[in-house]
């Protein structure tokens, strides 16, 4: 009795896997029994070829390493290629692409040429239900420390511009260019924007509020998703959206915007620090440090020092010693003189100078473009006294207190043309946009956006 239930049970299993394995569901696939299961290479003359890790793609049939080996790295002999597989695996052959179209027999350990992609055929133990990978090292193809630099658009708006600027400012949860204009020719001044993910594509939008003339364009800035520009006379101008725009009431005269104090953890408690909109005001006939908070408050500082700048800056928010900062370099003073050094806040009212006046770090100029990059600061050249226009970068390490010229890594192209006063951007892909420029100050701007990247800055994007 006990037989006949043991067998009645072994039965209805049999039936059941039987049913599994005819279903749609559970349908066995014979060539999962030819997988890869391990693969390395190795060479006693290719340096770190033992570490590299490989990824095996069952799904595609690929074998490949997603870290790169270092540039340079020359595969030009066989190399050890070891290989497990499934132990139902009757056979592997291999097409060894460098050799030729030949599919020859392999033990899985002999030396294979890998100076081109292999094809390995693995063939399950009824000769006939077979799976193949192809394997390949991946091999960084530029140096992973220069910057590539390329032409991105040109000519937006089909027209000759006097100046620009170009800022970015959030709109509907998503970030966009706005390139705000003064057309060679006169008339009024235009706005084109574009979306920051793709900025090839670019819309004249329609401005109100702004003056016929006199915008210094070149200091427009985004403070609190509001922006803000004043004029040559000094009347400050507010927009919310970029579009139309209004005095600011009860507002100084403000002769200079110096940029914005943006703080990534903005607190109220008194002594903290607070974001700001530092300026230079005038008052009484006098130049003084000035700042507004978010709440449209303003603090005056002290008097303007002497060779601080009062045009033609370029500045930066960055973050230094657990502060927030807003650094301003290079420009012209209230003489009128060209400058070579970098001064800092925190609050956008007290500022110090960084660099020593007695020190030359880089060649007075004004129209500098600077931004952090690369977990340092980058300073594209301007214009200097001769009015010629250099392309050459300077890098900080240490918050913009010394600066030194780039080495042939990091370096603008030779088809680039030196300018000054071009906007500048980085996005988070980590590419670096100028927008813009000058060859000389009073020439017409180039109608152009370049766009560089530090090549290693790329790879795992």
């Amino acid at each position: 009795m006990k037989n006949r239930i043991v067998l009645l049970i072994t039965g209805c299993f049999t039936l059941f896997l039987i049913s599994c394995l005819g279903s749609d569901e559970y349908n066995y696939e014979p060539s999962y029994d030819c997988q890869v299961l391990t693969f390395s290479l190795s060479s006693d003359s290719i340096e770190g070829l033992d570490d590299v890790v490989f990824t095996i793609d069952q799904i595609n049939g690929l074998i490949f390493n997603i870290d790169s080996m270092p540039y340079g790295t020359i595969i030009d002999e066989k190399v050890i290629c070891n290989m497990t597989v499934a132990s139902s695996v009757a056979a592997c052959q291999v097409i060894q692409e460098a050799l030729g179209t030949d599919t020859i027999s392999w033990n899985l350990t002999d030396s294979l040429d890998f100076t081109k992609p292999v094809t390995f055929i693995n063939t399950l133990w009824n000769g006939t239900t077979t799976k193949q990978y192809k394997a390949w090292i991946n091999i960084h193809q530029v140096v992973p420390d220069s910057m590539s630099w390329s032409l991105y658009a040109q000519n937006i708006g089909g027209e000759t511009f006097k100046q620009e600027k170009v800022v970015v400012s959030e709109s509907n949860g998503n970030e966009y260019y706005y390139m705000y204009a003064e057309p060679a020719s006169g008339g009024s001044y235009q706005l084109y924007t574009s979306p920051v993910a793709n900025g090839r594509n670019w819309t004249k939008q329609s401005l109100s509020g702004l003056p016929a003339s006199g915008l210094v364009l070149n200091q427009l800035t985004v403070y609190e998703d509001q922006m803000y520009v004043a004029t040559a006379a000094g009347v400050l101008y507010q927009s919310a959206d970029g579009l139309s725009w209004s005095q600011v009431s009860g507002a100084p005269v403000v002769k200079t915007i110096l940029g914005a104090l943006h703080i990534s953890n903005d607190y109220t408690a008194t002594g903290r620090q607070q974001s700001a909109l530092s300026a230079i005001i005038e008052q009484n006939g006098s130049l003084l440090f000035a700042s507004m908070n978010k709440t449209m408050t303003w603090t005056t500082g002290v008097s303007v020092y002497a060779g601080f700048p009062v045009s033609g800056f370029g500045s930066v928010g960055y973050n230094s010693m657990f502060r927030d900062r807003l650094l301003v370099v290079a420009g012209r003073d209230q003489q009128n003189e060209l400058l070579n050094m970098s001064w800092s806040t925190d609050d956008g009212c007290k500022w110090a100078l960084l660099t020593d006046f007695d020190a030359e770090p880089f060649e007075k100029q004004e129209g500098v473009a600077v931004t952090e990059y690369d977990d340092q600061l980058f300073m594209i050249s301007g214009i200097n006294a001769s009015n010629i226009a250099s392309s050459a970068i300077y890098l900080s390490i240490d918050g913009g207190i010394s600066w030194a010229e780039s080495d042939t890594l990091v370096v603008m192209p030779p088809n680039f043309t030196a300018r000054g006063f071009a906007s500048v951007y980085v996005d988070d892909q980590d590419y670096m946009y100028l927008f813009g420029g000058k060859e000389k100050t009073g020439s017409n701007v180039l109608n152009q956006i370049w766009r560089g990247q530090i090549n290693r800055l790329g790879f795992n994007k």
